[in-house]
C-alpha cells in the first residue's frame, strides 16, 4: 500500500483525538488478554470465566438470558455450556415453568472451580489499581458500570 508523501512546505494536518468506540476497544482488548493470560494458567478462558459468574449469580438460568448476559449468539453460549455440563461444572435441567426450554445450573463442581478463578481475577484487579491507581479504576468502574446499565425508559 502506497505512504502518502507531504508537499514540502504544507501543513501538517492536526492529529485526531481517539474515539470513545477506539478508547472502549484498547482498554477492553488489554484487560482481557492479561485477565485471560492469568485464566489460562488455571485452565480456563475469559468466556468460560463469565459464563460460570453468569450461572453464579442465580438458580440457573435459561439459554436467551445466558446469551444477554454475555453479549454471545445463541452458538457461542451452546457450545461454552456444553463444555462446563462435560466437566461437570454445570447441568441442564428442564425449565419448571416452560417444559419446552432448559436451565443451566452451576454445579457445586462449578462452584468451586468458579471461586478459584474469582480469586485469580481479583488479584488480577488488584495488581491493576496498583499500577493504574486504585482511584482511576474506582472512577473508570463507576463510568462503566453506569454505561453498561440501560437507560430509563422516557416517561417512568
Amino acid at each position: 500500500m502506497p505512504v502518502e508523501q507531504q508537499a514540502p512546505g504544507s501543513p501538517v494536518p492536526p492529529a485526531t483525538a481517539p474515539s470513545l468506540v477506539e478508547l472502549l476497544a484498547v482498554v477492553s482488548r488489554r484487560v482481557a488478554r492479561g485477565v485471560g493470560a492469568v485464566l489460562a494458567e488455571d485452565g480456563a478462558t475469559l468466556d468460560t470465566y463469565r459464563l460460570l459468574r453468569a450461572l453464579g449469580a442465580g438458580p440457573g438460568r435459561t439459554m436467551t438470558e445466558l446469551c444477554a448476559a454475555l453479549a454471545v449468539p445463541a452458538a457461542t453460549a451452546t457450545r461454552l455450556v456444553d463444555g462446563l455440563t462435560d466437566a461437570a461444572l454445570a447441568y441442564r435441567l428442564p425449565d419448571p415453568d416452560d417444559g419446552r426450554r432448559v436451565r443451566v445450573h452451576l454445579s457445586a463442581r462449578g462452584r468451586t472451580r468458579l471461586d478459584r478463578l474469582e480469586a485469580l481475577v481479583a488479584a488480577h484487579e488488584a495488581a491493576l489499581a496498583a499500577e493504574l491507581g486504585a482511584g482511576r479504576v474506582a472512577a473508570l468502574t463507576a463510568a462503566l458500570t453506569d454505561l453498561a446499565t440501560p437507560p430509563e425508559p422516557a416517561g417512568s
